[in-house]
């Protein structure tokens, strides 16, 4: 009973409570804070005169102005329960959340010209954790959350591919759970004029959620686990003030301080979600390094999600149609643009598939004459989008994609004077607006969107709008203008967006980017490539690239050179073997592609895949080396693997490209076919990127290699 008595009294601490008494019989605490003065008792046993010294005391402070409570409760678990109904309000935070997702709903619902929002589920990829993962995204993240220790879940995706989406279907499973006493904290990070330093806008965020709680307390049951995190936009708050595409590790250094804030909550039960556009960062070795740092105090999961399924969205009878008139489905996939075809009816699916190059303009006229009516606004489509593409100008120019109301007027009415001057005069009578009147009503367009908490920011309606106006813009603008003035993440927005531009377009914006290549990474100038001119343009060296889908692409001109492709799928690419050097395809697949000057890709002594597969083709020998003598069942090269393995830890995961590095650039070949054979001789186990040893094999490992 004593630690009971103890585990009752922290949890009263811990919120706040002075201990006033305590005996063998009772214990009793006091509360002294705000305007609440109050006094709970807990009885140890029932007999006759605990009875009595409770009601006692229930008198004694009650005449001192103190709301006085009985606890019943036996244990220190069902206490900490009670406090936390109590003190976090459960019921009404519950269907706050609850409502926080219906609003979210009716948003997308509005967005989507009335047609009920329906979520849908992209294809994702699993890594860093044990286990491989469930088919439904969101029942293996409620798996994960439902585990007892803490638990980092990064979700990451394509700006505009439904990270925000997902993050309030967990937020609204976690809301409608019965089972689980949790209250969520959900907080939408905006990139704002702001320089925020992310560990006070957390406790702000803290602050504003629970505003009658100490944020101390709060921090207690986020590590409790009664609080899952839930943070949307984490790369955000990440400064890049020109379009240099700094470096991972300098990149890393920028965003460790940010992490380190959320480690240190990571304790106990703790369960911190955070989404985030994709980055090299949390696929990195600095980012294993930053793991391994904190010495298995938590698990950390990525959840990468990849383009979206087109017969998920648009079901199999308008799939039919899509191939039936061979459509560039590339010009096609992105929720944005499914979400738009999977609700219009058959009869405009027709229409507007028959001519795909002018999808894009197609939704956006469909979107800007239905605001027309909405608003009886007397403005031509041209002209609207006129006056957003101004909009976003600014924004683009602030490196911004949110702010305040009243900043987004002053931008629509600066921008747009003598337009919006025009305009007025096509009204008559008593229906002519004052100026502030068709401002505050372009303010409400559909193109626009109510961000942040309590919805006092405004912003474009999602990334892709934003991304295409921004594209455009870059298309029009002075070269030194981009390279001066223009961040990399609006570079960046755009560039995705345009992913699902005709080939013309695309040409048009990867021109611009051509001419700031000098301060672009060499991994974001080769993804630009292939996502704009949908080929190589150019010779590449000491590239790493992961979880990369490439579609039709043609590996035929040009070089690359010591590259390592890992966990990236390609979809009807052609390869001619001949242009690599010092390849490695790691955990990659292949999908319907072809091979020009050669049989295989993997019999060239420049290419080495390890644990590739291949769907509808026939492109992979899946030769595997194992040079070593009878008497051995290692080579010497693969004891020099396993060394290296079981020198940093036989229990921990290790990145593939770490234990590459450790040898010379002219043996990594040779080291690839080596861990490949390992593999297959199931010595070694590859996840992702990760490697760990067989644990039904390390006796014999370290037998052989004298460990």
């Amino acid at each position: 009973m004593d630690t009971e008595v103890n585990k009752i009294i922290k949890a009263y601490k811990n919120y706040g409570f002075e201990v006033n008494s305590e005996d063998k019989h009772l214990l009793s605490f006091q509360y002294k804070k705000g305007r609440y003065y109050g006094v709970d008792i807990v009885p140890l046993d029932d007999t006759e005169e605990t009875l009595k010294s409770l009601n006692e005391l229930k008198i004694k402070f009650s005449k001192l102005g103190y709301a006085v409570n009985a606890k019943n409760v036996s244990t220190g678990e069902d206490l900490e329960d009670e406090l936390f109904k109590s003190f976090f309000s459960y019921e009404s935070t519950k269907k706050r959340m609850q409502k926080k997702y219906i609003d979210f709903q009716n948003k997308q619902t509005r967005n989507l010209l009335g047609s009920k929002y329906v979520y849908i589920e992209s294809p994702y990829e699993q890594y860093n954790n044990d286990g491989e993962p469930d088919s439904n995204l969101l029942d293996n993240i409620l798996n994960i959350l439902n585990r007892k220790s803490p638990q980092l879940i990064i979700i990451e995706a394509a700006a505009g591919y439904g990270k925000t989406c997902a993050a309030y279907e967990i937020l609204n499973r976690i809301s409608s759970q019965e089972k689980n006493l949790v209250s969520p904290l959900f907080t939408e990070l905006s990139k704002n004029r702001g320089a925020n330093i992310f560990k006070y806008v957390l406790l702000d965020e803290i602050d504003l959620e629970f505003p009658t709680l100490n944020s101390t307390i709060v921090i207690h049951e986020i590590k409790n686990g009664r609080v899952p995190l839930i943070i949307d936009g984490f790369d955000e708050l990440l400064d890049k003030v020109n379009i240099s595409n700094i470096d991972v590790q300098n990149g890393f250094e920028e965003i460790e301080t940010m992490l380190d804030t959320i480690g240190n909550l990571l304790e106990k039960k703790a369960k911190i979600i955070l989404t985030t556009r994709k980055t090299a960062i949390f696929s990195g070795l600095e980012y294993e390094k930053w793991l391994n740092k904190w010495n298995d105090k938590f698990d950390s999961t990525r959840l990468s999600l990849k383009e979206p399924r087109i017969k998920d969205w648009l079901g199999q009878a308008r799939f039919d149609k899509i191939k039936e008139k061979d459509i560039p489905i590339q010009y096609i996939a992105n929720p944005v643009l499914l979400s738009y075809l999977k609700n219009v009816s058959d009869e405009d699916f027709i229409l507007q598939i028959q001519n795909p190059d002018l999808l894009i303009k197609q939704y956006f006229d469909r979107l800007l004459e239905r605001e027309k009516e909405r608003q009886h606004l007397i403005i031509t489509v041209d002209k609207q989008y006129e006056i957003f593409k101004n909009v976003a100008r600014m924004l683009l120019e602030f490196d911004i994609t949110v702010e305040s109301k009243e900043f987004f007027k002053e931008i629509i009415k600066d921008q747009n004077n003598k337009l919006l001057e025009y305009t007025r005069t096509l009204y008559s009578g008593q229906d002519k607006p004052t100026l502030e009147n068709l401002v505050d009503t372009l303010a409400t367009h559909a193109l626009l969107d109510r961000k942040g908490r309590n919805e006092s920011q405004i912003g474009f309606i999602n990334d892709f709008v934003l991304g295409i106006l921004i594209g455009e813009i870059l298309c029009e603008a002075p070269i030194s203008k981009i390279e001066n003035d223009y961040s990399f993440y609006m570079l960046d927005l755009a560039c995705t967006a345009f992913k699902v531009q005709n080939l013309t377009n695309k040409n048009a914006l990867w021109e611009k980017v051509n001419k700031v290549t000098h301060k672009l990474q060499s991994n974001s100038i080769f993804n630009y490539d292939i996502s704009l001119k949908e080929k190589l343009a150019r010779d590449y060296e000491e590239l790493t690239l992961y979880d990369t889908t490439y579609f039709n692409v043609h590996f035929i001109e040009y070089k690359i050179r010591n590259t390592a492709f890992l966990h990236c799928y390609f979809k009807n690419c052609k390869f001619d073997p001949t242009i690599f050097t010092g390849v490695s395809f790691i955990d990659c697949t292949f999908d319907s592609c072809e091979m020009i000057n050669s049989t295989y890709l993997d019999s060239s002594k420049d290419i080495s895949t390890i644990k590739c597969k291949q769907k509808d083709c026939n492109i992979l020998e899946f030769s595997v080396f194992h040079l070593c003598d009878e008497n051995h069942i290692f080579s010497e090269l693969e004891k020099e693997i396993l060394s290296i393995i079981l020198n940093i830890s036989s229990s921990k995961s290790h990145h593939i490209i770490k234990i590459i590095k450790n040898f010379e650039k002219n043996k990594h070949k040779e080291v690839n076919r080596s861990i490949e054979s390992l593999e297959k001789r199931e010595f070694i186990e590859i996840k992702g990127l990760q490697i760990n040893l067989n644990i039904n094999k390390i006796k014999l490992i370290k037998s052989e290699l004298g460990f």
